[in-house]
């Protein structure tokens, strides 16, 4: 879904920028410790659309939880950003590993939001499934 939206806006000439969480909290590490953090906040905000996909797959440090707050703060009411996870907000405090940081991020992320809440099987799961039907794996006869 993330991603049809984001080709849609790049269709349509927007400048789109696709990370994971995880990837995006690397880079963010590597930009401040090589002093060029500043570079990449302004490529960031540069972007009508950010999506930041898989957060909450891998746990953040709290330095890490502080740069990501950073980034989504500073595009909080200036350009769009999709976020994608497969938690509710009520275990992002296990991610973030504050509850005020948590708090402070999830302040901005719902205001002026629309939450699509997915239910059901994975499309990559239900896509093998069908493939495997599809293509049953050859016996020892064959």
């Amino acid at each position: 879904m993330a991603l049809g939206l984001g080709l849609a806006a790049c269709q349509k000439g927007l400048a789109v920028g696709f990370t994971t969480a995880a990837a995006l909290v690397n880079e963010l590490h590597e930009a401040r410790d090589e002093k060029r953090l500043l570079r990449l906040q302004r490529q960031l905000a540069g972007y009508k659309l950010l999506i930041v996909d898989e957060l909450g797959y891998v746990p953040l440090s709290p330095t890490g939880a502080e740069l990501l707050f950073e980034t989504i703060s500073q595009r909080y009411e200036r350009g769009s950003i999709i976020v994608t996870s497969n938690l509710p907000f009520d275990e992002w405090t296990g991610v973030f590993g504050s509850e005020r940081l948590t708090g402070a991020l999830l302040d901005r992320l719902t205001h002026h939001v629309h939450i699509l809440e997915m239910n059901g099987d994975s499309f990559r799961l239900k896509h093998s499934r069908r493939q495997s039907a599809d293509d049953p794996l050859p016996t020892e006869a064959e």
